[in-house]
């Protein structure tokens, strides 16, 4: 045991540990009245936004339509990080959804409306096996009307991840996809329809 006067923080830690056992902080925060005073006044307010921005390289085979995303980096304005490890994987978290809304991920419905692919088998969305290199940025600055200076860092993360993509692939091909997710039968429809345009206008 230390025998200073005086304890780092490692120190106090480990001594408080061994005598208590894990140390467990709680904390709550309710933000400011929001809106009007009726019905759904709060839905979608809040007392500050966080805002990302998003870059995404992607592979196409010409050929085949296959996507492949290399990479995505994503850097997000969270104000305060509290748990700079949490911030990152919330992150990858949503850099991972909107892959899956971009590429993957679709409703089917029958004839009477009815789902037909209610389950993981058909309903496909991305599994490790398909995750590119994530980078994930945390840019900081100091909300006053969040707690601890914090913003959001949940879905809005996600929304620059499909035109990211989106714009990756009309790099990549020159055309832009405008119904989602982008199979690679929709993708290579497209392409057959913007060469047949090239050739009627020469």
């Amino acid at each position: 045991m230390p025998d200073g006067p005086q304890l780092t923080f490692g120190e106090a830690s480990r001594i408080a540990f061994l005598e208590r056992g894990a140390i467990v902080g709680t904390g709550k925060y309710r933000p400011p009245p929001l809106g009007g005073s009726f019905k759904g006044a709060t839905v979608g307010t809040s007392p500050a936004f966080g805002c990302s921005a998003q870059v995404a390289e992607v592979s196409i085979d010409v050929e085949t339509g296959e996507i492949t995303v290399e990479n995505i980096t994503g850097a997000h304005d969270c104000g305060f990080a509290i748990n700079i490890t949490q911030v990152e994987g919330q992150m990858q978290g949503s850099m991972m959804m909107g892959m899956g809304e971009a590429l993957m991920e679709q409703i089917i419905y029958d004839k009477k409306g009815r789902i037909v692919n209610a389950n993981l088998a058909e309903y496909k969305i991305p599994t490790a096996l398909d995750m590119p290199h994530l980078d994930a940025m945390i840019v900081e600055s100091n909300e006053p009307h969040g707690p601890y200076g914090a913003k959001e860092v949940g879905e809005g993360a996600i929304m620059p991840v499909i035109p990211a993509i989106l714009n990756a692939i009309y790099d990549a091909t020159g055309v832009r996809i405008e119904e989602l997710p982008v199979t690679p039968e929709r993708l290579v429809a497209a392409m057959k329809a913007d060469r047949d345009e090239h050739s009627r206008k020469c």
